[in-house]
């Protein structure tokens, strides 16, 4: 995942390189790599754009595991530097980049929540048994004129996966 305009420039430097190997590629298991390299490359810098441009607002959460790179790009969406969200936080920006530098694999889930709550999204989905699938999503909540507010949805959310984590370890 692109996360910074660095990025993206290294991003596009390496789509450049893999189309020139691509060009002069002339046996077909290489440019099948290189077409699949391209294509994967093309993606993480259209999503990008798209997060930055504020087009795509509502990021797709199929596990707790995805949690962490969905709140990452609900900074992004938010126009938020690291700076100004660890403000919001109320920690040292050190914190934030370290956070998001691990994915929040680190972070209690009362963080998630904290940071859901700080960027104004909501989590929203089901808790339920692992052979269930469904989705979970993460949507953009900037205005609210009625219902729960995010940051009560968030702290329900959090009692039920700390709920569900006590169950685990019985």
């Amino acid at each position: 995942m692109i996360r910074s305009n660095k990025q993206l420039a290294v991003a596009r430097q390496k789509l450049e390189k893999v189309e020139e190997a691509l060009q002069g590629s002339t046996a077909e298991v290489d440019r099948q790599v290189w077409v699949s390299l391209a294509k994967e490359l093309r993606c993480e810098i259209d999503e990008y754009r798209a997060i930055k441009s504020g087009q795509t607002t509502v990021f797709q959460v199929s596990s707790l595991d995805d949690v962490g790179e969905a709140l990452i790009k609900a900074r992004m969406a938010c126009g938020l530097t690291q700076k100004q969200l660890a403000d919001r936080l109320g920690v040292s920006e050190q914190m934030v980049q370290k956070d998001e530098a691990g994915g929040y694999e680190s972070a209690s889930v009362a963080r998630l929540a904290d940071v859901a709550d700080a960027l104004d999204y909501q989590l929203t989905g089901n808790l339920q048994p692992a052979g269930l699938k469904t989705q979970v999503t993460v949507v953009n909540a900037p205005t609210m004129t009625y219902g729960t507010p995010p940051a009560a949805e968030n702290r329900v959310l959090r009692a039920a996966v700390d709920l569900h984590e006590m169950q685990g370890t019985r």
